[in-house]
């Protein structure tokens, strides 16, 4: 069963017992603010919202997140984005054989990511192995070109 809470009104009485999702509902409606005093249900000790770590997201207009909620599962093609990326910076002459697939895993990561409504994360990982993607494939482009023309002198 979800936590509740209790909230004392502009009306100076006790409001309740709302959902954590309901009382982020108030906040995101001006009903709630930093200083407005709430309390768990069945307990006696009333604090600002803003001592409850579970509302200092909203309070600052971020989702929700409840506090016991475990984090998302990180994407796994956010996690290969990131892994591909820094191969093809670290090995640069392949780095087009790495870095294309790191910036193309990246990318549905980041579109599977936002589908997902807050199940998966790693929007992090996934940028990251966008940036270290492009910039090995770069880089790896700019070697292969540079070792033909070098060949090419070579040769005459």
């Amino acid at each position: 069963m979800a936590q509740t809470y209790e909230i004392i009104g502009g009306d100076h009485k006790p409001h309740g017992p709302v959902t954590g999702e309901e009382l982020c509902q108030w906040i995101r409606e001006g009903r709630a603010s930093n200083q407005t005093m709430v309390r768990i249900s069945g307990q006696e000790t009333w604090q600002p919202i803003g001592a409850f770590p579970e509302f200092l997201g909203p309070l600052q207009g971020l989702p929700w997140v409840p506090v016991n909620q475990p984090p998302p599962k990180t994407h796994p093609l956010a996690v290969t984005s990131l892994v591909l990326g820094i191969v093809a910076l670290l090995f640069f002459p392949a780095g087009v054989l790495f870095g294309v697939p790191a910036a193309y895993c990246g990318h549905r990561a980041h579109s599977q990511i936002a589908q997902s409504g807050g199940e998966l994360g790693g929007t992090g990982l996934a940028t990251a192995g966008l940036v270290l993607g492009y910039i090995g494939t770069l880089i790896g482009a700019v070697m292969l070109i540079l070792f033909v023309m070098l060949c090419l002198a070579l040769i005459q």
